[in-house]
């Protein structure tokens, strides 16, 4: 027989929303106006997911502030939180993004202007974010030659010749030092 415990969420003064969960686990929540949240188990993740639809907005803002460790954005509708709310569980017992897939979100997080939630990457994952992934053909004109890049496991290939960064290869087209990644187009300014 499988057993149901009982969850609680406070919706606010005088309302609450009960939810009976198999194999959930409870957590006491920081807020004092909230009793109990919810952290599903894997066997029983999608009941769980399902059950958020039952829930009211302030319940939902209060279960989104526990699962990402920040307030839900001020104009978040219902089913946006429901969605994220269930990602970050799936995220969590499934696992998230690739690291390759993080670290390249975090750049253009970055390149957007806006600032980081939290210390998802460091200052060498954003470099090796805004390379470009094995395969890729950089292709770029300077004084009516085109000149083509191809982007390796250890590096870059220009005429047969490996180099190590962007940089040495547009020093070895230009002659002079530049930026590589900003000389074939691939960052701003």
């Amino acid at each position: 027989m499988t057993e149901f415990k009982k969850v609680t969420l406070q919706a606010g003064p005088g309302r609450s929303k009960c939810l009976h969960v198999a194999g959930c686990t409870k957590v006491t929540a920081t807020d004092e106006r909230r009793e109990e949240l919810l952290v599903p188990e894997l066997a029983n993740l999608k009941e769980t997911i399902v059950m958020l639809a039952d829930l009211d907005n302030e319940a939902l803002r209060v279960t989104w502030k526990r699962v990402w460790k920040y307030p839900a954005p001020k104009a978040a509708r219902k089913r946006f939180m429901m969605l994220g709310i269930a990602w970050k569980w799936q995220a969590g017992l499934l696992g998230g993004f690739r690291p390759e897939l993080a670290r390249r979100l975090a750049a253009l997080e970055v390149r957007s202007g806006e600032s980081l939630r939290g210390p998802y990457c460091s200052a060498a994952d954003l470099t090796a974010a805004a390379r470009p992934g094995p395969g890729t053909w950089l292709i770029r004109d300077w004084r009516g030659e085109r000149h083509e890049v191809h982007v390796t496991e250890k590096g870059y290939l220009w005429r047969r010749k490996e180099y190590g960064s962007l940089s040495a290869v547009a020093k070895a087209i230009t002659g002079v030092s530049r930026n590589g990644p900003k000389f074939f187009g691939l960052r701003d300014g």
